[in-house]
């Protein structure tokens, strides 16, 4: 599947749905292959520079979700559904069907694969969303939402300027690549809001957790 680049502000519409002042500092958008994989492949797209090791991702990912399953990345709810998402998740990162169009729970999760891909890769993730819902006068209503996921349990100070960044836009995932300073800075820009199960997760593990809060970086 091919890769299209988007760089032109002022012609190319992706432009639109992300949420980034100033909207200079994204150098490009990148469309990968819309199988239904296409989150992985964006995070694909960026670590390993090739969208088509998706399957890699997932494999990568699986293996830090299993190691954390029973406590950073467990959801709280009652036992029985802590078992379902649990199963589900295992589903999903096992999965190499594509297209997975008819499946929805094998797509990436915008809850918890952000925070899985940040620990598994050890660097931040920026996950940004465009929202539109009709609302029943008919009127379009638009949202855009977006979160920082930083790693829990290690990073390298000098990875925090290197986030993976995407945009989830009507069910498919875009990589964004943000511009950088001569000096190979991360340009400024408004930066989304930390998710809120950050700080719960270091309290609650303590002992998992790096006792570096990451997340003063940003």
């Amino acid at each position: 599947m091919a890769v299209t680049t988007y760089r032109n502000i002022k012609k190319d519409v992706v432009f639109i749905y992300l949420n980034v002042e100033p909207i200079t500092v994204v150098a490009a958008f990148y469309s990968v292959g819309a199988d239904r994989n296409c989150g992985f492949r964006a995070v694909s797209f960026d670590v390993n520079q090739d969208q088509a090791k998706w399957i890699t991702v997932k494999a990568d990912m699986l293996k830090t979700y299993l190691k954390y399953k029973d406590t950073l990345f467990k959801v709280v709810d009652t036992d029985v559904v802590v078992q379902f998402e649990e199963q589900r998740m295992i589903k999903r990162l096992q999965s190499t069907k594509s297209p997975c169009l008819d499946d929805l729970h094998l797509w990436f999760s915008t809850f918890i694969c952000p925070q899985i891909v940040a620990d598994t890769y050890e660097r931040p993730v920026i996950m940004y969303c465009y929202v539109e819902n009709c609302l029943k006068t008919g009127e379009k209503r638009i949202n855009h939402e977006s979160q920082w996921y930083v790693p829990l349990i290690n990073m390298q100070l000098a990875d925090s300027s290197k986030p993976i960044t995407l945009l989830l836009v009507f069910s498919h995932f875009y990589y964004v690549e943000f511009a950088h300073t001569p000096k190979g800075h991360m340009k400024k820009f408004n930066k989304p809001v930390l998710n809120m199960d950050h700080q719960r997760l270091r309290n609650d593990y303590p002992n998992l957790c790096n006792p570096t809060d990451y997340s003063v970086l940003f």
